[in-house]
C-alpha cells in the first residue's frame, strides 16, 4: 500500500487495522510533503492518535474546527473523529510521528480504572481533542513520553499496512527492547493521568448538534456521488440524497471539504479517469465516458488542469 494514499469508504473510515490483536497500537510517520496537496485526507477510525508536529507548520482539522500546530506542537484526537492534517508551506518536509491505540491498551473495558478515567473523557462530546504546546509545562511532559513511545515502536515495533517509514531522530536516552510492549503501555498510562488530572482546566470545544447532522448528511453525499459519478449527477441530485436544501449541501461541503459538492464529483470523475488510465487499455473517449463527462474536450480540459497533464500523458507516465 503506497504511503500517500489511504483506504477510506465513502463514510472516510479508514478501513484497516492499526496495530495487531494482541498489541493494538500502531506508529507511523505522516509525510505531508508525499500527499496530493500536502494533506492527509478527511477520516476517522476507532482508535485513539497522538500526533505531533514535526518539519513545519501543520493545520489540523477536527470536524469542523481548524487548529494550527507550530513545529514540536502535538495533539490528541479521540475516536470516532473526523480529522486531516495539512503542511502549510510546501518548502517544508513534514513527518510527523503518529500512534494510533486502542484504549483497552490504557486499561482493560471491564475495569474500574476505564470506568473512571477513561469513558469520561472518550464520551465528552466536548473534548474530541486536545493540543500539547512545547511552552505549558505539562504539555511538554507529554510530549517528551510521545517521543519515547515513538521511538520505542519505531525500533522495536511492528511494520504497518503502509510499509516503513523514515527513520526519526528522538531526543530520548537509549532505549532498550526489554519489556519494550510494557515500556509502551507504562508511557500511554503516564500520559493519560496528566490529561485526566488537567482536565478540568482543558479548553471546551462546542459541538452541538447541527455539526453531528452535518457530518452525517455529508457523508451520505459523498456516498451517493462514489456510486453515482459516472452518471449525470446535478447539484440538486446531491443534495436530495439526504433530504436537504442546495444551500445546505453547499455548507456541509464547504464546512468539511472546503470545495463545493460539484467540485468534489469533479475531482472524484478526475480520480476515476487516473485509475482507468493507469490499470486498463480503455481509449481516452471510454474513460471520458465512463468517468461521467459527456464532451472528451471539457474532460481532457479538466483533467489538464487538476493534473497537470493530459490524459494522454498520464497514461504514458505511468504505464509500466
Amino acid at each position: 500500500m503506497r504511503i500517500d494514499t489511504m483506504p477510506l469508504d465513502s463514510t472516510f473510515f479508514e478501513n484497516i487495522q492499526h496495530g495487531q490483536l494482541d498489541f493494538p497500537i500502531q506508529y507511523y510517520v505522516d509525510e505531508l510533503h508525499k500527499f496530493n496537496n500536502y494533506k492527509v485526507p478527511l477520516h476517522w477510525h476507532f482508535e485513539l492518535e497522538f500526533f505531533v508536529a514535526r518539519g513545519g507548520t501543520v493545520l489540523v482539522q477536527v470536524g469542523h474546527h481548524q487548529i494550527k500546530l507550530e513545529a514540536n506542537d502535538g495533539i490528541f484526537i479521540s475516536r470516532n473523529t473526523l480529522h486531516s492534517y495539512e503542511q502549510i508551506n510546501e518548502d517544508d518536509l513534514c513527518e510527523c510521528p503518529v500512534i494510533v491505540f486502542s484504549a483497552e491498551l490504557i486499561a482493560p473495558h471491564t475495569s474500574i480504572l476505564y470506568k473512571k478515567y477513561i469513558v469520561p473523557i472518550l464520551s465528552d462530546k466536548n473534548l474530541p481533542y486536545v493540543v500539547f504546546h512545547t511552552q505549558e509545562k505539562w504539555h511538554k511532559e507529554i510530549l517528551i513520553k510521545l517521543d519515547y513511545i515513538f521511538a520505542l515502536l519505531q525500533r522495536y515495533g511492528a511494520v504497518s499496512s503502509y510499509g516503513s517509514f523514515p527513520i526519526l531522530d528522538f531526543d530520548v536516552d537509549p532505549i532498550s527492547d526489554v519489556g519494550f510492549e510494557m515500556q509502551v503501555q507504562c508511557l500511554l498510562n503516564q500520559i493519560w493521568l496528566l490529561i485526566v488530572q488537567h482536565r478540568n482546566h482543558l479548553p471546551v470545544v462546542t459541538t452541538d448538534k447541527r455539526e453531528l447532522h452535518s457530518q452525517v448528511r455529508l457523508q451520505n453525499m459523498i456516498s451517493f456521488i462514489q456510486k453515482n459519478y459516472m452518471n449525470p449527477v446535478t447539484l440538486e441530485d446531491i443534495s436530495n440524497s439526504t433530504n436537504i436544501s442546495k444551500s445546505e449541501a453547499a455548507r456541509c461541503f464547504h464546512s468539511y471539504l472546503k470545495c463545493s459538492p460539484v467540485e468534489y464529483l469533479l475531482q472524484e470523475r478526475i480520480d476515476a479517469a487516473k485509475r482507468l488510465l493507469h490499470t486498463t487499455p480503455r481509449s481516452i473517449q471510454e474513460v471520458c465516458l465512463e468517468c461521467g463527462f459527456n464532451s472528451s474536450s471539457y474532460f481532457i480540459r479538466m483533467f489538464r488542469k487538476k493534473v497537470g497533464v493530459t490524459p494522454g500523458e498520464y497514461r504514458r507516465k505511468n504505464t509500466i
